[in-house]
């Protein structure tokens, strides 16, 4: 701008002097030669006007590019403006999007622990359930075991026909009551005929006849009430936990037979597959946890599941599959324990 001013002042200077040039060579009566002097005098002074008036079109025009220069500075900087506005805007949203997504993590983080706090409590209490069950069974052997021998002989064909369907010998002379089937944990040296913990979890609520005194002096078959579903839930459960993964598998097996829509059945299959795995029986491990997961995709059980078919994988030489369950399981389920103990055995899986 500085430089389009001053080509104009000097137009203007040029210009006047031009006209004073113009003024004072006139030529005078008689001077030919100073006439033709002044004449070429006055032609460069033309020529100077045609120039100045050159550089004056060509300052105008600077100072029309200095000006639209000028406009696309300004509308560069409102440009900027609204990008800065708008970036500024979307990085508070990313910002707000990030915290709200980190709350609702740690909600479901809150909620899934809960979960996990009342389903430990639920095992829990089915522990106390199934210790009480195992003490009201062994107080009822003890009683009926103290029951037999105040029985009479019956000598009838009736009592033939109800010894033959008890399987034990009703006690006479010198004679000593013995078990026709499995004696139940703790009761190992009861002379009572009872179901076995087999026979109890397979059949879960078949009645049990055993003898006690009729009001004649006779022996009656009296039987035994069944399992509800809750209990022979217990009574599998408590063979898995004392350690006997067979007495375990028949329990759960029979479980699932008699109450395959009952709300325990997912758990019934998850710990039949642990139950499997414990006594090296692999294929039926990956095959008890496969089902789980396709008939009960979303219980909670799954990461659980998932782990325990991961270690029958590897127990079976599939160690490709047992890396494909882990990461899966991480992808899944990130949040859960199961994830951690998973992302363990990955590193030592090789």
């Amino acid at each position: 701008m500085r430089a389009a001013v001053a080509g104009l002042a000097l137009a203007a200077g040029l210009a006047v002097s031009c006209e004073v040039l113009a003024q004072t060579a006139r030529p005078a009566p008689g001077a030919t030669d100073q006439g033709r002097v002044l004449l070429d005098t006055l032609n460069q002074v033309d020529a100077l006007g045609r120039q100045v008036r050159e550089l004056r079109g060509q300052v105008e025009d600077t100072g029309n590019r200095v000006d639209q220069v000028r406009d696309g500075l300004q509308k560069a900087d409102k440009r900027q403006g609204e990008l800065y506005g708008d970036t500024d805007a979307r990085l508070r949203r990313l910002e707000q999007a990030a915290k709200d997504e980190l709350a609702e993590r740690r909600k479901l983080q809150g909620q899934l622990t809960d979960l996990e706090l009342r389903l430990k409590k639920f095992e829990a209490d089915l522990d106390v359930q199934l210790r009480k069950f195992e003490a009201d069974l062994e107080a009822r052997i003890r009683r009926l075991e103290g029951a037999a021998p105040a029985s009479g002989v019956g000598s009838g064909p009736g009592e033939s026909e109800a010894r033959s369907r008890r399987g034990t010998e009703v006690p006479g002379d010198g004679g000593a009551t013995r078990s026709a089937v499995e004696s139940v944990p703790g009761a190992a040296s009861s002379p009572v005929a009872v179901p076995g913990p087999a026979a109890l979890a397979a059949q879960a609520g078949a009645a049990a006849a055993v003898a006690t005194p009729g009001a004649g002096g006779t022996a009656a078959a009296v039987a035994v009430e069944p399992l509800s579903p809750s209990k022979a839930y217990e009574f599998a459960l408590g063979r898995q936990r004392a350690g006997d993964p067979a007495g375990a598998i028949q329990g759960f097996l029979g479980f699932l037979r008699q109450y395959p829509k009952h709300e325990l059945a997912p758990n019934a299959q998850y710990w039949l597959g642990e139950a499997y795995l414990k006594a090296g029986e692999f294929g039926n491990a990956i095959a008890a946890q496969q089902k789980l997961m396709q008939s009960y995709p979303d219980h909670l059980k799954i990461p659980d599941s998932m782990l325990i078919l991961s270690g029958a994988q590897a127990g079976s030489g599939d160690v490709a599959a047992a890396r494909k369950t882990l990461e899966e399981l991480i992808s899944r389920h990130p949040l859960s324990e199961s994830a951690d103990k998973a992302k363990q055995r990955l590193s030592r899986l090789k």
